[in-house]
C-alpha cells in the first residue's frame, strides 16, 4: 500500500492521502508505504534562470512527520538527472513492484511521475492492470474555497501570511537551526537575541519583519518574537534571523532549536536610534506575549 510524492509542506491535502493509505493498509493487512525524493526534484530539474528553489519541508522534517503519523515504511530515493530519465513504466516496475511489492497505490489529484512527468493516472492504471496492483486517486483538498497546494503555501509565507499558511498546513510553519554568535546589540537594549543559522540552505524563509513565535529547545516550549531582516537601523546588509526568547537567560551558542511562526506583527523598518527601536520592541513584545 503506497503513495509517491515530494510532500513538500505536508499540508492538509497530503495528510488526506496519508490517512487513506493508512486506512486501506490497516483493513487489508498491508504495510503503509511512502516513496519520496531527496533533493526536491525542482532543485535538480528547475530552470536555472528562475532563481533558487525554496522548500517548505526538509527530508529530515518529513521523516519525523511520517514517523509521528505511524507510517510503516518510507523509501527516500536519491533524485538526480539520471534518475529523472527513467521512463514511467520502468519506475513503477523496478521500484514500486519489484522492490516494494506494491499491491495498491493512492495518488494525489495532480500526481505525475517518470521522465518529463509523463506518467499520470491513466498510465498508472494501465500499468496496474499489467502488473496486478490497483490505483485510486484522492481529490484535491480545499479550505474556504481555495485549493491547497505547496505553491500556494510558499506564496503565503513569502507574503508573511504565516497564520493562513498554518491553517493550510495543519500546523505552524517551522525553521530549524543552530544558535550562532551575533553582535550583541540586542542585549545592550535589554532584548538579547539568539541568532539562527538555518540548517538547510534551500529552506524557505518567510517575509522580512517581526513575528510572534514559539521556540522549542531541549524538549521545552518558550514564547518569543523573531526578526527576519537586514536590521536597517544599524545599516546591516545581510539577512539575519534572530529570536528573543521570553523569560529566558542562558548560554545557548551551538544548540539546535525550532522556531514556530504564529503571527506576523509588523514589517521591518528603520528607526531614528536605539531608544526608538527599544520602545517599539517593548510594544512588539507585549503583542507577542498575548498571542
Amino acid at each position: 500500500m503506497a503513495t509517491v510524492g515530494t510532500f513538500d509542506g505536508f499540508h492538509l491535502g497530503h495528510q488526506s492521502i496519508l490517512e487513506k493509505i493508512k486506512k486501506i493498509a490497516a483493513a487489508k493487512n498491508l504495510l503503509s508505504t511512502i516513496v519520496t525524493f531527496d533533493p526536491h526534484p525542482k532543485k535538480v530539474l528547475g530552470n536555472p534562470n528562475a532563481g533558487e528553489v525554496s522548500i517548505l519541508t526538509t527530508t529530515e522534517e518529513k521523516l519525523r512527520i511520517f514517523r509521528e503519523a505511524q507510517i510503516d515504511q518510507v523509501a527516500v530515493i536519491p533524485f538526480n538527472r539520471e534518475f529523472a530519465k527513467i521512463p514511467p513504466a520502468e519506475f513503477v516496475r523496478k521500484i514500486l513492484v519489484e522492490k516494494l511489492a506494491v499491491k495498491e497505490m493512492v495518488i494525489g489529484h495532480d500526481h505525475h511521475f517518470g521522465r518529463n512527468r509523463q506518467g499520470g493516472l491513466e498510465e498508472l492504471q494501465q500499468l496496474g492492470r499489467e502488473l496486478q496492483f490497483s490505483v485510486s486517486r484522492v481529490p484535491g483538498f480545499s479550505l474556504n474555497g481555495e485549493l491547497i497546494s505547496s505553491s500556494l503555501i510558499r506564496k503565503l509565507l513569502e507574503a508573511g501570511e504565516v497564520e493562513k499558511a498554518a491553517r493550510y498546513m495543519g500546523r505552524p510553519y517551522s525553521l530549524f537551526g543552530v544558535v550562532v554568535k551575533g553582535d550583541g546589540r540586542g542585549k545592550k537594549m535589554g532584548f538579547p537575541t539568539a541568532n539562527i543559522d538555518s540548517h538547510h540552505e534551500d529552506k524557505l524563509i518567510p517575509a522580512t519583519g517581526v513575528y510572534a513565535v514559539d521556540v522549542v529547545m531541549e524538549m521545552l516550549l518558550y514564547k518569543g518574537m523573531m526578526n527576519i531582516g537586514i536590521r536597517p537601523t544599524f545599516e546591516f546588509d545581510s539577512l539575519t534571523l534572530e529570536v528573543h526568547i521570553f523569560n529566558f537567560d542562558a548560554q545557548i551558542y551551538g544548540k539546535p532549536l525550532e522556531v514556530r511562526f504564529k503571527k506576523f506583527i509588523r514589517p521591518e523598518r528603520k528607526f531614528p536610534g536605539m531608544e526608538a527601536l527599544r520602545e517599539q520592541l517593548l510594544k512588539d513584545k507585549q503583542i507577542c506575549e498575548n498571542t
